[in-house]
């Protein structure tokens, strides 16, 4: 245990085959269980623990409430040669996302681009995943979701308008790791905002407002995320809410009002149909090396590349193990209870 004692480490094998039978138990078939157990437990290799493992009780007793389909009928609606889009049949978002990044990639390989959507699903998890598969196939990639009814102000707003609707790009290099960009268009992510509290650390000043619009540090009394950036955090969001949105077949997230289900967006980029692909790799390490050598402030130790802390992380813990916090495995330990899963931990 470590990080003051609230962190237990977890290999990731064991944690792996523990999710995949919660969601076998749940009634999700082999396939699709699988799936979610392969993406989610990435996402905790790559220290996005507020999408990864975390959110397995919320998907699980969603299905158990009878909210979501753990059988969907997943179905392409819409198609050509450089477009898709797909209804989730209110299942669960990761493996229609998962298709519709694969079917973009597909298009994109004969296109030059491709794009594809997703409506009808529930939450799709970390947005890198999708982005992440077009950098695997020597594609750029981008990914985008509008997740639920408003959480985020527009500046000088007292209420919420627009979803956190986060947004990735994931950008292939040669013998560098993939530049992975993948952030909230809030101030933070909500899961952000819920580890520290967890962890019982500050909330930043300038991320929270109350429910009556003032700003507040006190995660129990934060109802309403600031824009990240002000009016560009707002205006990403609203952006990103209507590609993945109106466009695919759904809402604004101010229409929704308490409609708890989320539409997806993506794109994949060939880089070998707009120039060669080893010219493009070089420039790109050129670049990575550039930065990471660039002199930095007192008190840091590197300047970074987006989702280079998280490569490193994953490194790391694919031997020593995930850290993660106790409430989580708390959580995961009573929905295993409930579901007669044997716990692959020791307390």
């Amino acid at each position: 245990m470590n990080q003051e004692g609230q962190d237990i480490l977890v290999q990731p094998e064991p944690l792996h085959e523990f999710a995949f039978a919660l969601y076998q138990k749940a009634g999700v078939n082999q396939e699709h269980a699988q799936l979610m157990a392969d993406l989610q437990v990435e996402t905790d290799l790559r220290s996005v623990h507020s999408h990864g493992t975390r959110m397995i009780p919320w998907y699980v007793r969603s299905i158990l409430d009878g909210a979501m389909n753990p059988s969907p009928d997943i179905r392409v609606v819409q198609e050509g040669p450089g477009f898709a889009v797909i209804d989730g049949d209110n299942g669960l978002g990761h493996p229609p996302s998962t298709l519709a990044m694969q079917m973009a990639i597909e298009k994109a390989r004969l296109t030059g681009i491709a794009a594809a959507g997703v409506h009808n699903a529930g939450h799709f998890g970390a947005a890198a995943c999708y982005s992440m598969m077009a950098a695997e196939a020597k594609m750029i990639g981008f990914s985008t979701t509008n997740t639920g009814g408003p959480s985020v102000g527009a500046p000088g707003a007292a209420e919420p308008v627009i979803a956190n609707n986060p947004l990735s790009y994931a950008l292939p290099a040669g013998e560098e790791r993939p530049i992975v960009l993948d952030m909230a268009c809030g101030a933070s992510s909500w899961g952000k905002v819920r580890t520290l509290q967890m962890y019982g650390l500050p909330i930043p000043p300038g991320w929270l407002l109350t429910a009556d619009g003032e700003p507040t540090e006190d995660a129990n009394e934060g109802q309403i995320l600031t824009p990240a950036g002000g009016p560009r955090g707002y205006g990403l969001g609203l952006i990103m809410g209507i590609l993945a949105g109106p466009l695919v077949g759904g809402l604004m997230s101010c229409q929704k009002l308490g409609d708890a289900s989320s539409e997806h967006f993506f794109i994949a980029i060939n880089v070998a149909s707009f120039t060669d692909f080893e010219a493009y790799t070089a420039a790109i390490d050129q670049g990575i090396r550039i930065i990471q050598a660039a002199k930095p402030v007192e008190g840091v130790d590197q300047v970074y590349l987006p989702g280079e802390i998280e490569w490193r992380k994953r490194e790391a813990w694919v031997e020593s193990g995930i850290p993660l916090h106790i409430n989580h495995l708390h959580d995961l330990a009573n929905l295993a209870e409930e579901l007669k899963v044997d716990i692959c931990w020791k307390w």
